[in-house]
């Protein structure tokens, strides 16, 4: 597998397409209607991630260039939603799931109508909490900052519809919503609600019945915190997605993010991961 992207040369990729089509509102049109279907190419065109850990000559804001396995992650997510079932993502660290399922509730709050998406962790600075990289909203935030001015809904003000867990899209009555601790769930019916860090709840019976009324597509999104949990219960019954291949309805979809899925990630990485931890 091939994967070693330019981003200086993919950011100027970006500024052209962006000039290009800020100045030909016929193409910017069609664009838009190809984007409707097509989250992958969305992300891979206009979204950015960030990571603090960078140094030079590795920008820390970086243009999102998807490798395979996210780009599978993308259409998984997209199936779930599609056919109304829920789904749990169990991954190893730095692999752009939180970031993924961010671009993705932006495309939905873009192109799709009257959409609610739910987010919730276990914290409420874990979902909003202004300039904290590591809280969900940030991140939401800062998707849209850098998103074209055509591209964003007629008359958007980010002070007026960009609040505390909350934005709101003015013109097709999308929303992204935030909860945390015992009350997710407890906000009201969502589209699609993404649990961050699911396997670390305190009282996860009681938000897995708020939410069985709240929503019809539940994303569980953790790395492995042992068994006693109901993602690891939740993990043990579902089936894992492959694309192309049905899945009972009612069984929870599980997407598996491992270490080797990352192109850049070699055993000889693991290998010093390891010896540096057990040290």
């Amino acid at each position: 597998m091939t994967w070693d992207p330019d981003y200086k040369r993919e950011f100027e990729r970006r500024l052209e397409n962006r000039n290009k089509l800020a100045g030909d509102p016929k193409l910017r049109a069609q664009v838009m209607k190809h984007y409707e279907a097509s989250p992958v190419e969305w992300i891979n065109d206009w979204c950015i991630t960030f990571d603090p850990r960078n140094v030079k000559p590795t920008p820390r804001l970086m243009p999102f260039i998807l490798f395979p396995r996210q780009e599978d992650f993308v259409e998984f997510l997209r199936s779930c939603l599609e056919d109304k079932e829920s789904g749990l993502v169990e991954k190893a660290r730095d692999m752009g799931a939180t970031w993924l399922c961010c671009a993705f509730s932006v495309w939905l709050w873009l192109f799709r109508s009257d959409t609610v998406v739910g987010w919730g962790s276990r914290k409420e600075e874990y979902v909003d909490k202004r300039g904290d990289p590591k809280a969900i909203f940030p991140k939401l935030r800062q998707i849209l900052e850098y998103l074209p001015p055509w591209m964003l809904p007629q008359g958007f003000n980010p002070t007026v519809h960009a609040t505390y867990m909350r934005i709101v899209n003015p013109v097709n009555g999308s929303a992204i919503t935030g909860e945390a601790g015992d009350n997710l769930g407890r906000g009201g019916r969502t589209t699609i609600y993404f649990k961050d860090e699911s396997a670390h709840y305190e009282h996860a019976e009681l938000i897995e019945a708020a939410l069985g009324d709240n929503t019809d597509v539940q994303i569980d999104i953790s790395s492995v915190n042992g068994s006693a949990n109901v993602f690891y219960r939740r993990r043990m019954a579902g089936e894992l997605w492959r694309r192309g291949e049905a899945i009972p309805p009612g069984k929870t979809r599980i997407f598996i993010f491992d270490w080797r899925d990352h192109p850049l990630k070699t055993q000889a990485w693991y290998d010093r991961r390891r010896t540096k931890a057990e040290d």
